[in-house]
């Protein structure tokens, strides 16, 4: 027994280390075979084409970006960051194009005069050196990060880097790429924000969904009403645990981080959900509900059924001073008040909110609920933002400027369908493929059942328009996946559910459909875990596919 443990931990042993070189030191001149170039690029490119030639990157380089990029300072300074972290490199910002006749190996940037889309790049490596081609400073940023891999997975075991010879040319499918966070549940720190944020960029996503308020928290200052924050940012515990949960947002911070995702190419989205999920607010100020009953924070999880009357004056003047404090800082034109999950019994109930019914001519509450959105949507218009709503297919009329997104599990047909012919620009982030609360295997979440596991693979088929015919399928502007945070108490969690399904999804969002492979998506997958791992980001290993029978 003894001699066959011995035999397994060697193997164990030489596998490891075989994974490791491979993953560290990809066709280094001290290996016995030929240098073999490898790029393994997540999101997929639109176009990649290999040669059979490699370089290797010198200690010096002068990076020469041309006079009309001077706006990129962020962008070519981070280029620079990057090339001097490789040992005893030293790179050169030089803004002169007299230096182009220079035949030393180099890095070039041009201004793409031709290209329409802000986000799209070239990227050509040779012997002659690096050449990056882009119209708009996110195009030159993405360019960078596709660099960054590259260079990732050709390092050797010397510390140099050893680049292939490849022409790259790429652009994204979908202009709305979108990860979201729920700090309402569990509130995160700004430093846990930005190390999200990090890792966001890195793969090409370019918005952040904050969900800032919920029944079990509030997490925005209000200067105007601060018992938003002294009431409804603490609740006493959280299913039954005993522990004091608090936390929120200043206005400070909140700039801060809106501009350390700009700074990335990040756009914040703040979501304030109204009429329900809105407990926090409603412990703040009973005078907002129908029963005008006094309310805690909620402690348990779920939905509850009490709402923001749409009956009474006070919650539109009230939602106008959020919007009116919360617009100036958020410079996204996108301003999402949920409205899902709404139980509308407290409004039949409400005897004001049946005079609306009978004195605007109405059906029922779901024409109230049509109502109420109409309104809140005429705040926004005023301070220059439209809004953003989970669809529910029992809501008659959304406002005619509503951006739609697809979520409930197993509608995507039928919500497709109705939002395009509606006229509704739509995101879509359903269930089955984009909820990232979800399981990622039995048991990765325990005392929940109702849940289904969403794998790997399963985030992967995400296929955002469902197949369906172009007519069919036009309004649909991109894809996000939720972080709901019930069960995420912390932002190493956040990370280990994110990851390694963003990797997945933001083939969805940026890849074309063509590009897609589940296989070729498995074979990047090792340089791309170890990639996260040398970034400091968690994830959760996907033992599911590496299992073998050899031994």
């Amino acid at each position: 027994m003894r001699y066959k443990l011995l035999f397994l931990l060697f193997i164990i042993l030489f596998k490891y280390s075989d994974i490791n070189a491979q993953s560290l030191s990809y066709g280094t001149k001290n290996s016995m075979v030929a240098h073999q170039p490898v790029v393994k690029v997540i999101p997929e490119p639109f176009e990649t084409i290999l040669g059979n030639d490699y370089c290797v990157l010198p200690k010096n380089i002068d990076i020469l970006v041309d006079s009309s990029f001077y706006d990129t300072t962020n962008e070519i300074e981070l280029l620079q960051s990057l090339l001097e972290k490789i040992p005893g490199t030293y790179a050169e910002i030089l803004f002169d194009k007299t230096y182009l006749l220079n035949n030393q190996f180099r890095v070039l940037i041009i201004k793409d005069t031709l290209s329409i889309n802000p986000e799209e790049y070239t990227l050509d490596i040779d012997k002659k050196g690096i050449t990056i081609s882009a119209s708009r400073p996110s195009g030159l940023f993405y360019a960078v990060q596709t660099f960054r891999q590259i260079a990732f997975a050709n390092k050797t075991r010397v510390g140099t880097v050893e680049l292939p010879h490849v022409s790259i040319h790429d652009r994204p499918r979908f202009p709305f790429r979108a990860l979201m966070l729920d700090p309402a549940r569990h509130f995160l720190t700004v430093p846990e924000l930005e190390s999200y944020i990090d890792a966001m960029a890195m793969y090409k996503y370019n918005r952040l969904h904050l969900h800032l308020t919920d029944d079990q928290g509030w997490r925005v200052e209000i200067n105007s009403l601060p018992q938003l924050t002294q009431i409804g940012s603490v609740r006493s515990e959280t299913q039954g645990d005993g522990k004091v949960h608090k936390g929120y947002y200043t206005q400070e911070q909140l700039k801060y981080v809106v501009q350390y995702a700009a700074d990335r190419h990040i756009e914040i989205i703040p979501e304030v959900d109204i009429p329900g999920h809105s407990i926090a607010a409603l412990a703040a100020f009973p005078r907002l509900s129908c029963n005008q009953k006094l309310l805690k924070v909620a402690t348990t999880l779920g939905a509850s059924k009490e709402l923001l009357c749409a009956g009474n004056q006070q919650v539109y003047d009230f939602f106008e001073i959020i919007i009116e404090e919360l617009a100036p800082i958020f410079p996204s034109k996108h301003f999402h008040i949920g409205g899902d999950e709404v139980s509308l019994d407290s409004w039949h109930k409400c005897q004001r909110c049946q005079r609306v019914i009978k004195d605007k001519k109405l059906k029922d509450e779901h024409e109230l609920m049509s109502y109420f959105l109409n309104r809140i949507d005429s705040i926004l218009i005023r301070y220059g933002k439209e809004p953003m709503f989970w669809y529910e297919l029992n809501i008659p009329q959304y406002p005619a400027n509503s951006t739609m997104y697809l979520w409930r599990l197993n509608t995507a047909d039928e919500v497709i369908k109705k939002a395009c012919n509606n006229g509704y620009k739509l995101v879509c982030t359903p269930c089955e493929h984009a909820c990232f609360n979800y399981p990622q295997w039995v048991g990765d979440i325990p005392a929940t059942n109702w849940m289904p596991v969403l794998s790997l693979q399963q985030s992967y088929d995400f296929e955002p328009t469902r197949n369906l015919p172009a007519g069919h399928s036009h309004c649909i502007i991109g894809i996000e996946a939720c972080v709901w945070g019930e069960y995420i108490p912390n932002i190493e969690r956040a990370l280990y559910m994110t990851w390694p399904r963003a990797l997945a999804m933001s083939e969805a969002g940026w890849t074309e459909k063509q590009n897609r492979n589940w296989n070729n998506f498995k074979d990047k997958l090792n340089l791309h875990l170890d990639y996260l791992l040398r970034h400091g980001i968690n994830y959760r290993v996907p033992a599911e596919l590496y299992k073998e029978n050899e031994y």
